[in-house]
């Protein structure tokens, strides 16, 4: 599992749904997201400090503090911590279900399987269609 530190700076809640801004500080070198799909947001990530990698469709990129990436919603991304710690702020829009998956996740008491992430991501307006992303 993960072990993020998410601080919310613009709820969905305060914005009808259109938009959710995180502010993520990452504990997990080497761990992050499947390979996955959001039905109906778009994404933007900020690096504000680290270093991370990520795979938009079939291209894949390294970010460092300073650099950002668009997600577009229903392409397949991920993403996966490379430095020992990273901070990043993370833009939804629309804001979708994402502040309800972390609360959901941060609920896990153990490792879930890949069939209950799954489940989550499904649960939660997003789609896992592939492993983790390797990094080399």
């Amino acid at each position: 599992m993960n072990q993020n530190i998410l601080d919310v700076k613009v709820s969905g809640h305060d914005t009808n749904g259109d938009l959710a801004i995180f502010e993520q500080t990452s504990l997990s070198q080497g761990r992050g997201t499947p390979l996955h799909v959001h039905l109906g947001q778009d994404e933007v990530f900020y690096v504000l400090d680290g270093e991370y990698a990520f795979q938009v469709g079939e291209d894949k990129y390294r970010l460092k503090t300073g650099d950002s990436i668009f997600l577009p919603r229903q392409v397949p991304h991920a993403w996966t911590q490379v430095s020992a710690r990273g901070h990043m702020l993370v833009t939804m829009q629309p804001a979708g279900k994402l502040e309800e998956f972390f609360v959901a996740m941060a609920a896990l008491t153990t490792e879930p399987t890949p069939q209950q992430v799954a489940q989550l991501f499904a649960a939660h307006e997003m789609k896992v269609i592939g492993p983790p992303l390797k990094v080399d």
